[in-house]
């Protein structure tokens, strides 16, 4: 039995503990051994109900699963890209009440949080999070390192590049282009494509 541990202590790496502790069948055999993070008092007003252990000081070790707990994009790619190097095995978490339709492919690393809707023939790199009640739609491309915030929609023939971040109910509409490390504001409605590493915000979104 190998040891879990979730990277993140944040109030998205507690939503994981959560939902993995009611739900640990997802093809391995572990026990949560605690978290990873550098702030080591990030639990103290919950209770204190796991432990932590430093991020900077933890030791890969083979006898080990990881689980992302962390959703902004860039602290993901920052935080998580040296355990890859060391060869950290990364394991995926999908929700029961999520709907995965067929041809869906994912990479290492993905949480797929509870009520998420996947169509069909959808490709999400790695480390992609899809939050409370997101729907993808038909042929949908996620980069790596992206998360969709709750309630987003993504329709079909979107395309959101690596480290995309969706705020919460934002949406993009049918053959659209996100671009690299854009962010999208809560509740926007993407009607033109976004160019990289841009805000837009508003219905219909426009740039910051």
């Amino acid at each position: 039995m190998k040891d879990l541990y979730i990277v993140g202590a944040g109030g998205f790496g507690r939503e994981v503990h959560a939902w993995v502790l009611k739900h640990p069948d997802q093809g391995v055999v572990w026990k949560f051994a605690g978290f990873l993070d550098d702030n080591t008092k990030a639990l103290e007003k919950f209770g204190n109900f796991a432990k932590i252990f430093s991020l900077t000081a933890h030791r890969v070790s083979q006898d080990s699963l990881y689980l992302c707990g962390l959703a902004i994009p860039a602290v993901k790619a920052k935080l998580l890209t040296p355990l890859i190097a060391l060869e950290a095995k990364f394991i995926n978490f999908i929700h029961p009440s999520a709907i995965i339709g067929e041809r869906i492919k994912f990479g290492m690393g993905c949480v797929v949080c509870p009520g998420v809707i996947v169509s069909a023939d959808v490709a999400c790199g790695d480390f992609v999070v899809l939050n409370l009640r997101t729907t993808i739609g038909h042929d949908a491309i996620i980069g790596s390192w992206s998360t969709a915030s709750a309630h987003c929609d993504i329709t079909g023939n979107v395309t959101v590049g690596d480290k995309v971040f969706l705020g919460s109910r934002a949406s993009v509409i049918p053959g659209r282009t996100v671009g690299e490390g854009a962010k999208i504001g809560a509740g926007a409605v993407v009607f033109s494509n976004v160019p990289p590493n841009v805000t837009v915000v508003g219905n219909p979104a426009r740039i910051l």
